[in-house]
């Protein structure tokens, strides 16, 4: 239903949007469906130094795929948050507000939004990539994720050992939930769909709850830094429609592959399975290739230039 959701949104008639969703895709099932690893531990705090008065705290140490700490030889002299590695410590009562924060934020989108679209013609609502409610209906079910069900209820009595190993695990998942959220967010704010001109406010809604999202998960700067390196790569991504004269010769053993990452050599823009794109140092790859690439590294294969626009 959402794959279906999301063509008939139009949103990956885009082809910018169409690779980062592939990279992601890609991402996470190279990393067995999780590109996240949380442990979550309770701590108990004493309040006056009197063990009647306390409360708990849950300490999650947040692991990214991008975090090279655990490699031993590269952990000396780094900082505990650098990498892909950091540590949130908050309370339960601190996750509860911030979930009733978000679906307040959420239905003020979905309200602005619809707003929005009551004063677009039909015409402008249902254009040649697709409805542009579908488009926000995607978005709307991937900012909802997060507010599941299985919350950990809020409970007056003190915390016994059951409430807390509940709330280990449901504030576990919540915390798994957001980071997605802030992911998808970073995603879809890339698409140009939603920054028309008429959905101007509801798009400041949306950088405005990625911020706070950003803020609550206590994000550090260099996982930003690498989120954005990797976006970039990626949308750094042109199509290459005609290849360069020199790799289309063919009785020259000398020629340069196609893609000099598989080296498959075999003209695949003719076909709809392989589509073939460069870089702006104009070095071309098959497009999942160079994007599997991008997992490890967002430098060209070939030269090792930087994929910012040149």
């Amino acid at each position: 239903m959402e794959a279906k959701l999301l063509t008939l949104s139009g949103l990956t008639d885009e082809p910018h949007f169409r690779r980062l969703l592939k990279f992601q895709a890609r991402r996470r099932e190279g990393l067995g469906g999780s590109d996240l690893e949380i442990h979550t531990e309770s701590v108990r705090v004493l309040m006056c130094d009197d063990p009647r008065l306390s409360f708990t705290l849950y300490r999650m140490r947040i692991r990214t795929a991008d975090d090279v700490l655990h490699h031993a030889a590269l952990a000396r002299d780094r900082a505990p948050n650098e990498g892909g590695r950091w540590v949130v410590e908050k309370r339960y009562s601190e996750f509860e507000r911030f979930r009733k924060q978000l679906l307040k934020r959420i239905e003020r989108w979905e309200d602005a939004v619809s707003e929005d679209c009551t004063h677009l013609k039909a015409k402008d609502i249902v254009k040649s990539h697709g409805d542009i409610r579908n488009t926000f209906a995607v978005v709307s079910n991937s900012l909802r994720r997060a507010i599941s069900p299985q919350f950990p209820k809020k409970r007056i009595r003190v915390d016994t050992a059951k409430i807390i190993a509940e709330r280990v695990d449901g504030l576990t998942e919540f915390t798994r939930k957001l980071m997605g959220v802030y992911t998808d967010l970073g995603l879809y704010l890339s698409n140009n769909q939603l920054h028309f001109s008429a959905f101007a406010s509801s798009c400041a809604l949306l950088h405005q709850m990625q911020t706070e999202i950003e803020k609550f998960l206590e994000v550090p700067q260099p996982q930003k830094d690498a989120e954005r390196r990797r976006q970039s790569a990626v949308l750094a991504l042109e199509n290459l429609d005609v290849l360069p004269q020199l790799s289309l010769s063919a009785d020259d053993d000398s020629a340069e592959p196609v893609c000099c990452i598989c080296l498959n050599e075999e003209d695949p823009v003719n076909t709809d399975k392989t589509l073939l794109v460069q870089l702006p140092c104009h070095h071309h790859f098959h497009e999942d290739c160079v994007i599997d690439w991008f997992s490890a590294s967002t430098t060209c294969p070939l030269c090792r230039r930087s994929t910012s626009i040149l």
